[in-house]
């Protein structure tokens, strides 16, 4: 078990607050919190940094989650089978975290990202409008596709899932910023929970 000094803790707070203040208006918090936690614990296994950061992942989306419930409608019967498909794939992502090379992985997030923001300068009136696209069993299947790909993308590594569910509402689903928003956080808060738990099982959290 790696000892942590004030300063390396004052740091790593510090962190998770601006990794959370991202994370409530635009998700993405991931790419800052979890190489903080890289950096500054670089003793640590990184199944046990992942699971850390789960945990402090799952207590920022959960208040954002309980934010958003207040101030927007949800369809339910659209968001919950994708949360539970979430909920699964992300099990079985956390599962893989220990075999799978993540030297490539973690660049090739930051490109996707960067492409997301020119896409999104070059559409400003992207997420203004709340004008949702897609109905029946289309959008049923839509969902579960990106609710279990995402969901077992961010049960192995994390960063950036919260940008790619509201991307993916807005230009896939054509709901506006607000209402994505409001999505996403219940879906991220269903897959980092189970993530969180399976971690704990297995001690992969360093409390």
């Amino acid at each position: 078990m790696t000892d942590i000094s004030l300063e390396i803790l004052a740091y790593l707070c510090f962190f998770a607050f601006l990794a959370g203040f991202i994370d409530s208006v635009v998700g993405g918090g991931g790419l800052v919190q979890l190489p903080a936690l890289l950096i500054f614990l670089p003793g640590l296994a990184i199944p046990a940094i992942i699971g850390t950061h789960k945990l402090a992942s799952f207590s920022g989306t959960f208040v954002a989650t309980i934010q958003y419930a207040r101030k927007v409608k949800l369809n339910w019967k659209f968001l919950i089978p994708i949360i539970i498909s979430a909920g699964i794939f992300s099990v079985l992502g956390a599962r893989l975290v220990s075999s799978l090379d993540k030297s490539v992985l973690k660049p090739l997030i930051l490109v996707l990202l960067i492409l997301v923001l020119i896409y999104t300068y070059f559409k400003k009136d992207l997420g203004n409008i709340h004008n949702p696209k897609q109905t029946g069993n289309r959008q049923l299947l839509l969902g579960l596709l990106i609710g279990g790909g995402l969901g077992f993308y961010d049960g192995f590594f994390g960063p950036g899932t919260g940008s790619f569910l509201i991307f993916a509402f807005v230009i896939i689903f054509g709901l506006d910023f607000l209402n994505a928003s409001a999505n996403a956080k219940n879906h991220q808060l269903c897959h980092q929970y189970s993530c969180y738990s399976l971690f704990s099982i297995y001690r992969r959290c360093y409390f």
